[in-house]
């Protein structure tokens, strides 16, 4: 039976952020660099992006099915040290102009690699939390998450304006600040972990048969596309229709990584009394209408606050979708479980990855808000499937608290 302490999320949210910096300085600028520098069309490297985020979701599931055997530690130590490789090859590649397929295979091993640390630390978080206090515990792991999203991107769009290789190089360096962090700092709780199985990956594909975590991983599958449009068709349609600076398109995610510094543990609170579904759904609404509006306009201003709007949707979304899914695995399965939610979000990711490239080369050229329309409306699709969720979950698994609780003086503990 283990304490829900804040000190404990404080450290993984510390971890994240770090490693969240470290992404922002380089990797969302890939893109950019593949069109302007090596001359790929939007759709080409829309493809790119979105195979390399396909390759995560083989990743993802990899990590849960191994953080349930051997421990969360262990998988987070050793994904976060092999990716570190992996960066400091790409960045040499960028910065000796190699070939573009020897690039690509070090661009592959890197969204490969990275995918391993997320779901076993959110099973960490899990095994460390209780039904009452993870809605919680996951906002505050994405207060660290974007105090580094808002920081990353910033730097990064002034670095690569000098030097794409040298952002991907401060990448590696602050991955491996993490693992000197995490090393000192986190414990496994070993008695949660199941040593008395061998990892079995037919059976995390099976997990699928829980037809409510099946149903959330399509409507993850929908919002995560919708979010990684802030990544790839923001930036591809400021810079070709609109000709921003890259520091322009910088900003865009430091707003929106402010958004959640600053208005998380706010949103968190206010999730707590309401349904989950309920919350899902109003996320979702608002990431239809701040992304749906954005081909509309042509000025930083608006766009910006269009991504505001985006960014408190994915304040609610993003901790709502883990909430939901930590709720509904029995404990000798989170890791499985999380690794199969991360699996289809970066399924989600890659298939927001090449929609963006295709919308951008065949429907903005025709008319502009065309694309943006679109995303607006598989948000709202989203945002319906979850709110019908309500009706597979109990009070319980939806965040709705009952009065009296007959076990409230347990509340604080893992059943």
């Amino acid at each position: 039976m283990h304490k829900y302490t804040r000190t404990s999320m404080i450290i993984v949210s510390v971890a994240n952020g770090l490693l969240l910096f470290g992404y922002g300085l380089s990797l969302p600028f890939f893109t950019i660099y593949l069109i302007s520098q090596r001359n790929l069309s939007s759709a080409l490297a829309g493809l790119i992006i979105s195979l390399a985020g396909l390759s995560r979701c083989v990743s993802s599931a990899i990590s849960g099915e191994l953080a349930d055997a051997f421990g969360r530690k262990n998988v987070m130590m050793w994904g976060l040290f092999s990716q570190i490789i992996a960066m400091f090859a790409l960045g040499l590649c960028i910065e000796t102009q190699v070939s573009v397929p020897w690039m690509l295979i070090c661009y592959f091993l890197t969204t490969f690699l990275g995918a391993f640390f997320r779901p076993a630390a959110n099973a960490w978080v899990t095994d460390n939390t209780n039904a009452r206090n993870r809605v919680e515990a996951f906002g505050i792991i994405r207060i660290g998450l974007n105090i580094g999203w808002a920081l990353g991107p910033a730097v990064g769009g002034f670095l690569v304006r000098y030097s794409y290789s040298v952002a991907f190089y401060f990448t590696a360096i602050l991955y491996a600040i993490t693992i000197l962090y995490l090393s000192r700092l986190v414990r496994d709780r070993k008695v949660l972990h199941s040593h008395k199985r061998k990892p079995s990956f037919v059976s995390t594909l099976l997990s699928l048969k829980d037809t409510r975590l099946a149903k959330i991983c399509l409507y993850v599958v929908m919002i995560t596309a919708v979010n990684s449009q802030l990544v790839v068709g923001l930036s591809v349609h400021c810079k070709q229709y609109l000709h921003m600076p890259e520091y322009f398109i910088g900003w865009f995610f430091t707003i929106n990584g402010l958004v959640v510094v600053f208005l998380q543990y706010w949103a968190t609170k206010w999730m707590k009394k309401i349904r989950l579904s309920t919350a899902m759904f109003l996320g979702c609404a608002l990431y239809a209408v701040g992304f749906g509006s954005v081909g509309f306009f042509g000025s930083f201003i608006p766009i910006a606050l269009g991504v505001f709007l985006a960014g408190v949707g994915e304040l609610i979304v993003s901790p709502g979708e883990q909430t939901l899914v930590s709720n509904i695995a029995a404990r000798e399965t989170r890791g499985r479980y999380l690794g199969m939610l991360m699996v289809f979000y970066n399924f989600g990711s890659a298939a927001g990855f090449l929609m963006a490239g295709v919308l951008s080369d065949l429907i903005a050229p025709h008319y502009l808000p065309g694309p943006w329309l679109i995303v607006g409306l598989i948000a709202l699709l989203a945002g319906y499937g979850f709110w019908r969720m309500r009706y597979r979950l109990t009070d319980s698994e939806d965040g709705k608290q009952t009065a009296p609780i007959p076990i409230k003086k347990d509340t604080i503990t893992l059943n």
